[in-house]
């Protein structure tokens, strides 16, 4: 795949969509997790061992929650930020930005 063109005004719609999916990804899921009501584990009940058991896997699905959060956040700024440089460069892309707009898109070519 080349170097693709993109209608400019597109660009700037799905910037501005993954815009609002950081916002709310930075403001309201990634501090829930790391400092409200997801931060600790619940309490599990009082079935001998359920506690202990609980807990571990609790607290091994929160970590693994937690580095996808940080994965996704990291491919958003990079999306957001291919689409800034495509939009400085006149609708025009390079080929992993291309890719990563396919793939946001289910692979319909939306916005060629």
């Amino acid at each position: 795949m080349a170097n693709r063109a993109f209608d400019p005004a597109a660009l700037e719609r799905c910037r501005q969509f993954l815009g609002d999916l950081i916002d709310e990804l930075e403001h309201d899921v990634i501090p829930s997790v790391r400092d409200g009501a997801l931060r600790k584990a619940p309490a599990f009940g009082s079935s001998p061992g359920a506690t202990d058991h609980a807990a571990v896997e609790y607290a091994e699905f929160r970590a693994a929650a937690w580095r996808d959060l940080q994965y996704l956040r990291g491919t958003l700024h990079g999306l957001r930020a291919g689409l800034q440089s495509a939009l400085d460069n006149g609708g025009v892309v390079d080929r992993q930005t291309a890719a990563g707009l396919l793939g946001l898109t289910g692979g319909d070519d939306l916005y060629a």
